[in-house]
């Protein structure tokens, strides 16, 4: 049997074209699926996820961080509940960095004991919340959080367990919003402090120290800034037998890459072979938060071509010579994805349909009211007419869980497809749903 087509777009086999001479020949699908069946069974723009992407995500960090280690998916990269209990199927843990996400994992009836509760500004009901659910420790960001768990451990009548994150001031080589290990930004507390958090932290009755966490920031794409990290945090235990004693986890955070079309996705198997003996030979037990790197390329944006305007229309001071731009206008917009106009981040873009010959420089961009409202920018792409779908790839990540009703638009529904077998996991949001929450005020 012959192999499917690879998608050169696609950071995944799951996406593929069509086989020649067969049906749907250079069409793209998902697994064995049709992505243009569904855009016409539940409208666009949507999101489409493939089940067999995060399964062998899921599988690959397994094997290379083995048995032992702690996987906790990141929440923030895709909180849908279903999506939540496949990646629990697989036995992983949570990361959550808000009590809402929490309450997610409750919702979905899955288990907290390996759940890791990041964040700089904990509320105390959070706290509370978390306690409750008995996860498997808090990461402590803020020195003021301190008192906040020592008061909740006493009213549980436990020690809570806690790990410090250490900002050990690394280059991570990544965009700026997506840093997080270095001094100038809000997250960790730096290696000139943490010795006196530390001794607070093992002076308090109701707090145990149960290790360190450092998270370098997204998208990295080399194993060096992992190793540099860990060098300094164990530089900093080895200072004082107090900053080891008791020390059973070391979390490295997640920031896995992927290759978003260009370039190379990062080489899990070659993180592990660098920190796994590390930590060994301290009796440390890895703990690791990979979000993006598990949903990330399991996730495209179909979106329909509207119109176009610009070069390509009769009479346009493009058209007669006088410059400017091709515009493809999508129904797909920046608050149903907003990592292009945010980070400035290039999600690669391909029709649905088997592409045509002629390719063209176009700005694809959505209805919007900003000039900020665009999925790229300068791209070459083969031409396109009003009724076409184009695929943003890569998008299973930070695209649904950051989307917004902005312009009062509603948020796309959500597929989830394994092999020909695609349902839906979350519906197209209504318009009585935008204005439900709304108080109306008696003017009289």
């Amino acid at each position: 049997m012959s192999s499917p087509v690879p998608c050169p777009e696609s950071g995944t086999a799951a996406f593929h074209r069509g086989l020649p001479g067969a049906a749907g020949a250079g069409e793209l699908w998902c697994e064995g699926t049709r992505v243009a069946a569904l855009a016409e069974r539940f409208g666009t723009p949507l999101y489409v996820y493939s089940g067999r992407a995060i399964d062998e995500r899921a599988e690959r960090l397994r094997r290379a961080f083995g048995a032992d280690a702690t996987i906790c998916y990141a929440v923030k990269a895709n909180s849908n509940l279903t999506l939540l209990r496949r990646l629990a199927g697989h036995g992983l843990g949570f990361d959550v960095v808000s009590g809402g996400e929490l309450q997610r994992l409750a919702i979905a009836g899955l288990a907290t004991d390996h759940v890791v509760f990041a964040g700089v500004a904990k509320e105390p009901w959070e706290i509370a919340a978390a306690v409750a659910a008995d996860i498997l420790f808090f990461n402590v960001e803020s020195e003021h959080e301190l008192a906040l768990l020592a008061a909740a451990g006493a009213t549980a009548g436990r020690r809570l367990r806690v790990a410090l994150r250490l900002n050990p001031d690394v280059e991570a080589g990544t965009h700026a919003y997506i840093t997080t290990g270095k001094k100038q930004n809000k997250f960790g507390i730096g290696l000139g402090r943490a010795a006196d958090v530390v001794r607070r932290i093992v002076a308090e009755p109701w707090l145990e120290l149960a290790g360190y966490h450092v998270h370098l920031g997204s998208q990295l794409r080399s194993v060096a800034p992992y190793v540099d990290a860990f060098e300094r945090v164990a530089a900093f235990a080895d200072a004082d037998p107090a900053h080891r004693e008791g020390v059973t986890h070391y979390d490295l955070g997640g920031g896995f890459g992927i290759s978003y079309g260009e370039g190379d996705e990062l080489d899990v198997a070659a993180v592990a072979e660098a920190l796994l003996p590390r930590l060994s030979a301290r009796g440390w037990r890895p703990v690791l938060e990979p979000g993006r790197y598990l949903v990330g390329d399991a996730g495209v944006l179909v979106t329909r071509v509207l119109g176009t305007k610009g070069q390509s229309q009769p009479g346009s001071p493009a058209a007669a010579g006088g410059g400017g731009t091709e515009f493809v206008l999508v129904d797909a917009a920046m608050n149903d994805l907003v990592r292009p106009a945010l980070y400035q981040a290039e999600h690669p873009i391909a029709p649905v349909a088997a592409p045509r010959a002629e390719r063209r420089t176009v700005d694809v961009v959505g209805p919007v009211c900003e000039t900020g409202d665009f999925l790229a920018r300068g791209r070459q792409l083969p031409a396109t007419v009003a009724g076409d779908l184009l695929a943003v790839f890569a998008a299973g990540a930070y695209g649904a869980s950051m989307a917004s009703n902005y312009n009062s638009r509603r948020r796309p529904a959500e597929v989830l497809v394994d092999g020909d077998r695609a349902r839906l996991v979350r519906r197209r949001e209504t318009f009585e749903q935008l204005t439900a929450n709304e108080v109306e005020i008696d003017e009289s």
